[in-house]
């Protein structure tokens, strides 16, 4: 039931920023923008190892939220992975989470409190590509980009996509139905009442908010890595307090020579 409430957590949590999730852009040809950009997240997938950060920020909303995150990972396998987040709420509380020997654990560090040690979950659900997955997929339709550019940045190209209409619409049906497949599941299984009430409320919530003014940008690398993504739109709740939201991926390092330091030591 703890992995279950962590993977809902996570998955109500970034709803609002799914839009990002899939894909980025730039200038030139559109088609050749996406062509670009699709085969640079698919790149990432030869990464042997890396370090990278994530920001997720609600500015301006009834209950503003600001988290960060930094983690590394490294390839066991073929599309298989061993990873490491450190997530900071609000800079107080922060949460580790591991995935190491085919198995999950997780920790959490409150001010005033004694640290916790490492607690192993009981399933491995969330998965790296949940975690990054906007660093390894792109499904971006060339039709729905209203207006690009490309600028050199010197050792890499940054995309900036303005996103149309058909964008928004596409990507909030799509999460619509993630969260009502999520919600299904938990009634199937017999979840506590209570949380799959939260989920009916957050799925209204979603149905009813518009996004707007969507723009994504994409660095990618003089070795044609997709290195960073960023996301920010406007945001227009049922109550039409909008906001921004703004969300960030980035590979800060890669394809270290030495990983002795990448991943916590747990049980030794």
């Amino acid at each position: 039931m703890a992995q279950k409430m962590k993977k809902t957590i996570v998955t109500t949590l970034t709803l609002f920023s799914m839009l990002v999730l899939s894909g980025c852009g730039g200038s030139t040809s559109t088609s050749i923008i996406v062509d670009s950009i699709g085969n640079a997240a698919q790149k990432n997938a030869e990464l042997d190892n890396a370090r990278f950060e994530t920001t997720f920020s609600m500015k301006g909303a009834a209950e503003p939220l600001d988290q960060s995150s930094e983690g590394a990972f490294v390839k066991a396998a073929e599309s298989d992975y061993e990873w490491y987040q450190e997530t900071v709420f609000a800079e107080e509380t922060t949460t580790e989470t591991a995935q190491i020997g085919g198995k999950q654990y997780q920790k959490i560090r409150v001010p005033g409190q004694t640290e916790t040690q490492w607690v192993e979950i009981s399933s491995t659900e969330l998965s790296l590509q949940d975690l990054l997955r906007t660093l390894f997929e792109n499904d971006i339709v060339e039709a729905e980009i209203a207006e690009s550019k490309v600028e050199d940045k010197g050792g890499s190209t940054e995309y900036t996509l303005t996103m149309s209409d058909a964008y928004a619409k596409r990507i909030k049906a799509r999460n619509v139905n993630e969260l009502q497949q999520n919600i299904d599941e938990m009634e199937q299984n017999n979840e506590e009442t209570l949380v799959i009430e939260e989920l009916e409320t957050k799925l209204q919530e979603i149905e009813e908010t518009d996004y707007e003014d969507i723009t994504i940008t994409c660095e990618i690398n003089e070795a044609d890595f997709l290195t960073a993504v960023h996301y920010e739109s406007t945001v227009v709740p049922p109550t039409g307090e909008t906001y921004t939201l703004s969300t960030s991926f980035a590979l800060t390092e890669y394809n270290l020579s030495d990983t002795g330091d990448l991943l916590p030591k747990i049980g030794e």
